[in-house]
């Protein structure tokens, strides 16, 4: 898996590409994970490269985001494939996580 990974003073885009699967969450969990350890806790995930995410992939972002809270952030989701939203639908963390249509949108909610 890809993950670009954009730093800025204010907040820090991360964009993985390909699947999130079991086999990708662990890369995904030390880039999260690394960047809220160095004050990078406010973020947004921009998920249009994901086109698939299972249980390894939702666990990984519900733990970076109580990281991330708890360090003062939080993690923000935008960009939401069809198949990848409704199993945030169906899971219900639809309604738990800050989900934007487009990065505009979730940078904007920081300001």
């Amino acid at each position: 898996m890809d993950i670009d990974v954009t730093q800025s003073s204010e907040v820090t885009v991360v964009a993985p590409k390909g699947d999130l699967d079991m086999a990708a969450a662990d890369q995904v969990k030390r880039t999260l994970t690394g960047l809220i350890g160095q004050g990078q806790s406010r973020l947004v995930m921009d998920l249009g490269g994901v086109g698939y995410i299972d249980s390894s992939g939702m666990g990984v972002l519900v733990a970076s985001m109580k990281q991330a809270r708890a360090a003062g952030g939080d993690v923000r989701l935008c960009g939401l494939q069809e198949d990848v939203r409704a199993i945030f639908e169906m899971t219900r963390l639809i309604k738990a996580m800050s989900v934007h249509p487009t990065r505009q949108e979730a940078l904007a909610s920081w300001r």
